[in-house]
């Protein structure tokens, strides 16, 4: 059974396009602080009012309100001059472990860095601390790498075609998952 959801039942300042959940992923925008998607944040609104997406494409200031409702304020905020990538990444910390990235004044990315909350997870459950078992069971499309560190490659890792991916503490049916990402992301600072 799916729920219908609307931009103004999730409480976003830009128009979005309608969005289906399941009965399961709508209950679990009100469990978790923070459910992870593929593109951006749905944080749970303060005092029990309605989640906020932060979407990427939505600007910097945003972004910012919509987790700050939910997190606090930033604790801190920068740029990384070069990642990579060709420009410059800003970005604004948030307790939990939550990092939000920005090119061009837009929200382009997030992390969930190694030890970040278990509480912010995606609306499956998958989280920091999810098993490989469990990963694959719950995202069948996911591609589990060993990571071949020796050959150059950065860890063990999952990837999803359209995200969110991740890293995890090994190349076991029983390594977890370490941290989680979506978008254009730094992960070396």
């Amino acid at each position: 059974m799916k729920i219908f959801a609307t931009a103004a039942a999730i409480a976003c300042a830009i128009a979005l396009p309608t969005v289906f959940l399941s009965v399961a992923e709508a209950a679990m925008v009100k469990t978790f602080p923070v459910t992870l998607v593929a593109n951006g944040l749905i944080v749970a609104g303060p005092g029990g009012q309605a989640p906020q997406t932060a979407r990427f494409g939505m600007v910097r200031a945003a972004a910012i309100k919509i987790v700050s409702a939910g997190l606090g304020a930033p604790t801190k905020t920068g740029v990384y001059p070069e990642c990579g990538s060709g420009h410059a990444i800003g970005y604004a910390k948030f307790r939990g472990g939550i990092e939000l990235s920005f090119v061009g004044g837009e929200l382009v990315g997030w992390t969930l860095e190694d030890g970040g909350s278990q509480n912010y997870r995606m609306a499956n459950g998958v989280g920091i601390g999810t098993n490989v078992t469990t990963l694959q069971r719950l995202l069948p499309k996911v591609f589990v790498d060993p990571g071949n560190e020796e050959g150059g490659g950065l860890g063990p890792g999952f990837t999803l075609d359209d995200g969110p991916n991740g890293w995890l503490d090994g190349n076991k049916p029983t390594s977890k998952v370490t941290s989680m990402y979506s978008g254009e992301t730094c992960i070396v600072e």
